[in-house]
């Protein structure tokens, strides 16, 4: 007569779990799945619209006012103009500078590093407003439908560290707002980028204000005058 062989309890409690772990992922595959085909026409939609919108925007120029906000003080705007050449590059000529102020050796030196740190912070925001990077982001994030609205979370868009959420009309497909996360030299960034359509024409940033707390600076840029061009740009 075989001898029984007794299994103990812990074994096939781990036998269980292990089992019921198994069933959980079987169901869970099919979820993810659906979602992530879910997700595809979606996506889709929004790299669709992002790139008729960067056409359409093509034909417009418009200026753009930088004002620097230090420790509760502005300074002078910038005001640059901007369009896009035949090749499709977005130029800026500034009109308007603020004048450089005369002060001692060491508030200069610091003056000069606060610029030079401000400079960096706003290619990389210009960067993150790209629709290269936008489209990378979208491609990569996740997207969530609200009523009449989605919205796209992405990480890593740029660094490891970036956040961004991006709002977005249901009906066109195009951002409302773009809030970006990041880090410049070790320090946190925040970049809150507000869209709008214009009559007629393309889905357009009107505003981004940049926050840099290492150097208590908010940066605020405006745009404004849109004017579309005589006949269309191609590239």
């Amino acid at each position: 007569m075989p001898s029984r062989i007794s299994i103990p309890g812990s074994i096939r409690k781990t036998e269980v779990v292990m089992i019921q772990k198994t069933f959980v992922t079987i169901l869970t595959i099919p979820l993810l799945i659906g979602v992530l085909c879910a997700q595809a026409p979606k996506t889709q939609a929004l790299l669709m619209a992002l790139g008729a919108n960067g056409k359409q925007m093509a034909s417009y120029q418009w200026k753009q006012r930088t004002t620097v906000i230090r420790k509760g003080n502005p300074l002078e705007p910038m005001i640059d103009e901007l369009r896009f050449d035949a090749t499709g590059q977005l130029q800026r000529i500034t009109l308007v500078k603020p004048e450089e102020k005369r002060m001692g050796p060491l508030r200069a030196r610091k003056a000069a590093e606060v610029k030079d740190s401000i400079q960096q912070v706003m290619q990389l925001a210009r960067r993150y407003a790209s629709p290269q990077l936008l489209s990378d982001a979208i491609r990569k994030g996740e997207i969530w439908e609200g009523s009449h609205t989605l919205r796209v979370q992405a990480r890593s868009v740029l660094l490891p560290i970036d956040e961004m959420t991006m709002q977005v009309n249901g009906s066109t497909y195009l951002a409302t707002r773009i809030d970006f996360k990041t880090q410049y030299e070790g320090s946190p960034v925040a970049i809150a980028i507000d869209y709008q359509q214009l009559p007629g024409g393309p889905n357009i940033m009107t505003r981004m204000t940049v926050q840099i707390p290492k150097d208590n600076v908010i940066v605020n840029v405006e745009s404004f005058d849109f004017v579309r061009l005589a006949g269309p740009i191609s590239f």
